[in-house]
């Protein structure tokens, strides 16, 4: 059986922020803006964030329970960076590009990690530990 490819959709307010700060901040390939939404290729995953009313046009089909604006901490993303400078540079350079930044990032259950908010609140940790430095080196 191949390997199923796993969408994770997420609505946002501004695409064009959200571009900028996933391109220059994150440093992540993305598709540009298409249809209302952009979209993030990864092996077995895709990424689609979407502008809050193409979101709401898929949500709307499940009922009105569903909350179709972008709900900050909803969630959590994980990303695995090969070093301690890449941690704290990547957090510098998301922020600049607009994501938020909590504090400082800090040696936490056997690693190094950070978090940053994109604009929207969409939470993402960045964490260097031994899996990931031996997988980057």
């Amino acid at each position: 059986m191949k390997p199923a490819t796993i969408i994770v959709a997420l609505p946002v307010t501004d695409l064009d922020r959200t571009l900028r700060f996933y391109r220059e901040g994150l440093g992540v390939e993305t598709s540009d803006i298409d249809g209302g939404m952009i979209v993030i290729e990864l092996p077995n995953l895709s990424l689609f964030l979407m502008d809050v009313r193409e979101y709401a046009a898929y949500t709307d089909r499940i009922g009105p329970h569903v909350v179709a604006a972008p709900t900050p901490g909803a969630c959590m993303f994980s990303c695995a960076i090969g070093t301690r400078g890449e941690v704290d540079e990547t957090l510098a350079g998301a922020e600049r590009a607009g994501g938020s930044i909590p504090g400082p990032a800090r040696e936490a259950d056997g690693g190094y990690m950070g978090y940053v908010s994109d604009p929207d609140g969409h939470v993402w940790e960045l964490v260097c530990n031994e899996t990931t430095a031996a997988a980057a080196g």
